[in-house]
């Protein structure tokens, strides 16, 4: 049986998807192999301005399961070098079962202040690696511990769903949340649903340089606050 394509899900603040790190990476992944432009549909929502968790909720429907078995949700400025990623995606997935896969978790954590999945839990829960920009423009890999491994926690810069799977245990991503938080919330909502998250090997490199002071920073506190409330012991 055919594969079905990888639906590819994006969202940026730029008025066209073309300037995206995301789009040129998957311009120049087809470009370099015919049989990838084949394994993914790229939708991305340009000058978007609506919380993440809506628009990626858009497409955790029975109609998109007709033609996507899995929904990739991936952040703009990610750069996707991997001329492997979809069949990676496709086995991490199918032949691994897990039920939402990405690049970088925590297999434990308490749930605390700061709220961020690296710091609510120790070294050796860590899991997964992703490549970073330096300021001199060449690419250093933060490597976070042994992948795969099953999470309870992801991070949301790269996530592919088995869509059958989540619609199946009634999850969404949760909307809660505008943008910090959305991710974790999420995690913690699938696995309470009893859903598979784990790490896997894709490369890729993140240009966002992450969070730099989440001590002062009133977007981050205000949702750090909301989610220690709904989900701290």
């Amino acid at each position: 049986m055919k594969r079905k394509p990888v639906l590819v899900i994006s969202s940026t603040r730029s008025k066209d998807k073309e300037s995206t790190l995301l789009f040129k990476s998957l311009q120049l992944l087809s470009d370099s192999n015919t049989i990838v432009k084949q394994q993914y549909k790229l939708n991305m929502h340009v000058d978007n301005t609506s919380p993440l968790p809506h628009v990626y909720n858009k497409y955790i429907t029975s109609d998109i399961l007709e033609k996507h078995d899995i929904v990739l949700f991936v952040h703009d400025d990610v750069y996707i070098d991997d001329l492997g990623c979809f069949d990676k995606i496709h086995r991490a997935i199918f032949e691994c079962g897990n039920d939402i896969v990405g690049l970088a978790g925590s297999s434990q954590a308490i749930i605390k202040k700061p709220a961020l999945w690296h710091l609510m839990s120790s070294g050796e829960h860590h899991s997964g690696a992703v490549g970073h920009f330096a300021h001199d423009n060449t690419i250093h890999s933060a490597s976070f511990g042994l992948y795969p491994k099953r999470c309870l926690l992801l991070d949301g810069l790269f996530l592919g769903v088995n869509l059958k799977a989540v619609l199946a245990a009634g999850w969404q991503f949760n909307e809660n949340f505008s943008f910090h938080h959305y991710d974790l919330s999420s995690c913690l909502d699938a696995n309470k649903l009893k859903l598979k998250l784990s790490t896997y090997n894709i490369n890729v490199i993140h240009a966002s340089p992450g969070l730099q002071d989440y001590h002062s920073d009133r977007e981050f506190l205000a949702s750090e606050d909301k989610f220690l409330q709904l989900y701290a012991d």
